[in-house]
């Protein structure tokens, strides 16, 4: 994966301009990560299955460990989500990729204090050129609660669709399927 960094400018609730950039996750983010769900937790207990009441900066170290183990074997792609100040606001990934056919999971989730800004569309939109430009997936597909508007807005911003469904999960949520061609003509 090339290190190099994604960002956009966009404005700002308050009208300033602020950058959302992505750059790959580091081991050094879990702090930040532990700080970004402790500020998330009742949307994060909502929505994200992985959550847990006790996530703290051990659990988020784990978790990265095992991230970059999955990124080093080429199965995941892993990028920090940074605000205009550098800090991880987010994380975004590309797992389960398959080479035969070339799909991945797109996944995604933001501190709820930056929510609701256009950042989670920008991140995506940045994690989707980086597929395009420097990688063999075809497909980027995601999972996402019908209920979870906000998310589904996300990925309709950025092209993908709804083409399914999976069923009810744990929390009685249709989980619906959204699906980008990532190398279909535009």
């Amino acid at each position: 994966m090339t290190s190099h960094s994604l960002s956009e400018r966009l404005p700002n609730v308050r009208g300033q301009i602020a950058t959302v950039s992505l750059r790959p996750l580091a081991l050094a983010d879990a702090p930040a990560i532990a700080a970004a769900v402790d500020s998330s937790r009742e949307a994060l207990r909502r929505w994200m299955p992985w959550y847990r009441d006790d996530y703290d900066v051990h659990a988020a170290e784990n978790w990265i460990d095992h991230a970059l183990t999955t990124g080093a074997a080429g199965t995941a792609v892993h990028f920090a989500i940074l605000d205009s100040n550098d800090r991880v606001i987010g994380v975004t990934s590309f797992e389960d990729i398959r080479d035969t056919p070339s799909r991945a999971m797109l996944g995604y989730w933001l501190a709820t204090p930056r929510s609701g800004r256009g950042i989670g569309r920008v991140a995506i939109a940045h994690a989707l050129a980086w597929a395009r430009e420097e990688s063999t997936i075809q497909i980027a597909w995601a999972l996402v609660a019908e209920a979870n508007v906000p998310s589904r807005r996300v990925l309709e911003a950025n092209g993908l669709r709804a083409v399914g469904a999976r069923g009810i999960d744990e929390r009685g949520d249709t989980q619906l399927i959204y699906e980008l061609d990532l190398r279909a003509p535009a």
